[in-house]
């Protein structure tokens, strides 16, 4: 859909206008959701109906996608670390639809080798591989992993030299 450019007429125009070239700004930089977005246009002090019509027109020109915000807060999240199902639930905690977060777990988890990646955080935070002689290393390690959302058996089977 594209949009015809008309001139602008009021100060109405001129604040939408304005709030969707501030959106597009932020969505050049990265995906946001919409109640993100939202967020940051109201801090920015633009009232709730250009707010509206702005999203609306972000969506209707696919600028704005719940899908590829899930998508990519998730694949961000998984690549610092973390498991898929709670990478899944920051993106719920962040306001994204459950069903595009749903969508998007799904296609994580079908690719996501937990054990692999586990390993690879912990060669990379302990490369000398002191958690193999010392109690209280090793115990941060799990620590570490269990933060990051890590099942037990993974944790021990990583963490255990003969593993």
């Amino acid at each position: 859909m594209t949009t015809r450019w008309r001139p602008l007429s009021s100060d109405a125009d001129k604040a939408e206008q304005a709030a969707y070239n501030y959106a597009l700004r932020l969505l050049a930089g990265r995906e946001q959701n919409r109640r993100a977005l939202k967020q940051k246009l109201a801090a920015r002090g633009y009232e709730t109906a250009v707010i509206a019509s702005v999203l609306d027109r972000l969506v209707a020109a696919d600028y704005l996608s719940e899908t590829r915000f899930a998508e990519s807060f998730i694949r961000s999240r998984i690549n610092k670390g973390e498991a898929p199902w709670l990478a899944a639930k920051r993106a719920r905690e962040k306001g994204a639809e459950a069903s595009a977060v749903e969508r998007a777990l799904a296609a994580a988890e079908a690719e996501f080798d937990a054990e692999a990646s586990a390993r690879a955080l912990i060669e990379s935070r302990d490369p000398a591989g002191r958690r193999f002689e010392e109690q209280r290393v090793w115990q941060r390690q799990a620590r570490f992993l269990q933060s990051k959302g890590y099942r037990s058996e993974v944790i021990l089977r990583v963490l255990h030299r003969d593993g």
